[in-house]
């Protein structure tokens, strides 16, 4: 385990005041290049300065796959993950075939990241059928975004198979920049950060999806929504996006302290913490979302629900 509770500090045995914490907590995050690595950077600077006895630390991590399995094992005390994933452990589904897990739960909604599929602008991969045996990077191997790719591509029954890369963010746009991939594949938050310093050097092309291939998507991976990029989010792309995206959620563990959990999820819904987070990365807009947790069958964690109800967030 790595969070370790040190001790319960009493102040003043007769005043019977509460224990504060001491702790140090671990927060999965994912590759460079992506929202995930700058919300658990920020979040863990905002908490250590901000909430009395914890230390927080962000671990670069492959993303939401290898954090799922962290966390379960116990090697993560936080963690960034998209809902999909989330969705395919609780069933024992896709690549959790042999390690389904009841074990995680929800502290916060942060964001709906669209995958990005991205090319040349001189490329000729215009639609998704012309990804057919091209080089293209779906994100590192354990990652949200590659998990979503494999899917995508499995959907879409590609007349010839995809040469897939397994990539991070950033590597991703320098190979593309540099010859060594066709396309590749990321699911962020807007702007993407590995998209934007790519767009700043080499003109782009982002492909769009069919409503009907969106629909016939969802109907494999619930959690999926249909997601837009707006034109102008890069430089070059001048027409809206049509693709798909997956909620962003903050997890941990079922056996996590609740009066850590409940501590953090109070300082997600103050307006210093969302600010401090939006000039980390201005997508970040955590809420409860009762609803997107029961459609994936991962409860709330109690320190989170407590935290909410107090603050009148839900009933």
């Amino acid at each position: 385990m790595t969070i370790r509770t040190l001790l319960a500090t009493l102040v003043g045995a007769t005043l019977c005041a509460p224990a504060a914490l001491a702790t140090d907590i671990v927060i999965g995050s994912s590759s460079p290049g992506g929202s995930y690595n700058l919300y658990a950077g920020g979040l863990a600077a905002y908490l250590t300065e901000n909430v009395e006895g914890v230390d927080a630390t962000a671990r670069t991590t492959r993303g939401s796959v290898e954090n799922v399995r962290l966390l379960d094992r116990g090697d993560l005390d936080f963690a960034f993950a998209n809902g999909t994933v989330l969705a395919q452990q609780k069933a024992g589904e896709f690549q959790f075939s042999d390690a389904q897990s009841d074990k995680i739960r929800g502290i916060a909604l942060i964001d709906l990241s669209p995958t990005h599929w991205v090319t040349s602008a001189d490329s000729p991969i215009e639609a998704p059928v012309d990804l057919a045996g091209k080089r293209v990077s779906i994100g590192a191997a354990g990652s949200g975004g590659a998990n979503t790719a494999m899917m995508v591509l499995d959907t879409l029954e590609l007349p010839e198979p995809v040469q897939v890369q397994n990539l991070g963010f950033s590597e991703s746009a320098n190979n593309l920049r540099d010859g060594n991939l066709e396309a590749f594949a990321g699911g962020s938050a807007l702007p993407m950060p590995a998209v934007v310093d790519l767009s700043t050097t080499q003109d782009i092309r982002l492909l769009t999806f069919d409503e009907a291939f969106l629909e016939k998507l969802q109907e494999r991976a619930p959690a999926m929504e249909r997601a837009v990029i707006p034109a102008g989010t890069y430089r070059g792309v001048d027409t809206d996006i049509i693709t798909m995206g997956n909620p962003s959620t903050l997890i941990t563990r079922e056996d996590m302290d609740e009066e850590i959990v409940y501590q953090l999820a109070k300082a997600l819904i103050t307006d210093e913490n969302k600010e401090y987070m939006r000039a980390v990365y201005n997508a970040w807009e955590p809420e409860p979302a009762p609803g997107l947790w029961k459609r994936i069958g991962v409860p709330l964690h109690p320190g989170a629900e407590r935290a909410y109800r107090e603050a009148g967030l839900i009933e």
